[in-house]
């Protein structure tokens, strides 16, 4: 958004008060027949899953989180609960609903990937334009329930940084609004599982979001710490 912008903490920027919030997505997803999981229980994280979060949990215990909002789904609890056990296990965790999968999910779930064009022919019209079609969610919905949730942090929080763990959609919803894009920019931001939004709020109007992959919190964690000034 062009702002000026310290991912390193919360606090003050020409008067007002600016918070993070890290919108995360959950780990990867042990999944060996290569299906649309959604909604569906028993998908855990894979060990590489399991790796992200770690390298997540010990990203985050850098910059002093106050709590997790989480996704009900197993995956999302999955990460909230490695993260939170490298930070110590003290920080408090939240399920909220509105950082649930996108309702689309349920449509696709248990159909392997290569089936879906023909197994699932409203997926077509999903890439062209979401929430077209009934059981579909539009690209302003998913905003605005993710939206709520980083609302609800900011009067929680007391603006210290917090953390949301979410999904792909929700997250590109969010995403592609938050940049004023058409419903089919949907499909072309991803946010890469491990990966996150980093949200700037300054008196709860969104200011800056940079993306970070895996990667990149892989290679900032190689970085010595740098120690804050007395």
């Amino acid at each position: 958004m062009g702002c000026p912008y310290n991912r390193q903490v919360s606090g003050s920027t020409g008067g007002a008060r600016v918070t993070v919030c890290y919108l995360a997505r959950h780990c990867d997803v042990e999944n060996p027949r290569g299906v649309i999981y959604g909604h569906l229980p028993g998908y855990p994280l894979s060990e590489r899953g399991r790796e992200q979060a770690v390298r997540l949990g010990d990203f985050l215990g850098r910059r002093g989180v106050a709590a997790i909002y989480t996704s009900p789904l197993e995956r999302a609890v999955q990460t909230t609960q490695i993260i939170r056990e490298r930070m110590g296990g003290a920080v408090p965790f939240f399920r909220a609903p509105g950082l649930i999968e996108a309702e689309f999910g349920r449509y696709l779930q248990g159909i392997p990937y290569a089936q879906i064009p023909w197994r699932r022919p409203r997926w077509l019209a999903h890439m062209i334009w979401p929430g077209l079609l009934p059981g579909d969610e539009s690209v302003a919905s998913m905003y605005r329930r993710v939206e709520a949730v980083v609302q609800q942090g900011l009067r929680e929080q007391g603006g210290q940084p917090f953390v949301l763990i979410s999904h792909g959609d929700p997250i590109q919803a969010y995403w592609a609004a938050a940049d004023r894009r058409p419903p089919w920019a949907l499909h072309r931001l991803q946010c890469a599982k491990g990966g996150l939004l980093e949200l700037s709020l300054r008196d709860g109007k969104l200011i800056g979001k940079p993306y970070l992959s895996p990667e990149a919190i892989a290679v900032e964690l190689s970085l010595p710490q740098v120690a804050a000034s007395a």
